[in-house]
């Protein structure tokens, strides 16, 4: 769906009434892709403001490619992985640029996009 401010605000009613997002305090975006995967999709957009994290839930850059490279191997048959991984960055940008080394190795033509502050829920 277009991303107008009705259907944010009804999405942002559904994270707040539906019971099935539950925040807690950390993420780990290794899980995150592990189970995206699993649905076995042609291609993620992989949304993250810092997909790395900070401190204690802090995933080294290495570690999360590695990780990816592990899940979405290149196929040896053809050159090609078998799912798109498109990043959006947004709000800061990531001075190791991890989401546009993702999207570098997992993503097509044009697989990153970085959304400055001011442009959010535009």
């Amino acid at each position: 769906v277009a991303a107008n401010a009705k259907n944010i605000s009804t999405a942002m009613e559904w994270v707040n009434t539906s019971g099935k997002v539950i925040p807690s305090g950390g993420s780990n975006p290794i899980n995150a892709m592990k189970t995206a995967m699993n649905l076995k999709p042609d291609v993620i957009y992989l949304l993250s403001e810092n997909i790395t994290g900070a401190g204690r839930y802090e995933v080294p850059p290495e570690e999360l490619l590695a990780a990816l490279n592990r899940l979405n191997p290149v196929d040896s048959r053809n050159g090609l992985r078998r799912v798109q991984i498109n990043c959006i960055a947004y709000l800061t940008q990531d001075p190791l640029r991890t989401m546009q080394r993702i999207a570098e190795i997992h993503g097509g033509d044009d697989g990153y996009t970085f959304i400055e502050r001011g442009r959010v829920g535009q």
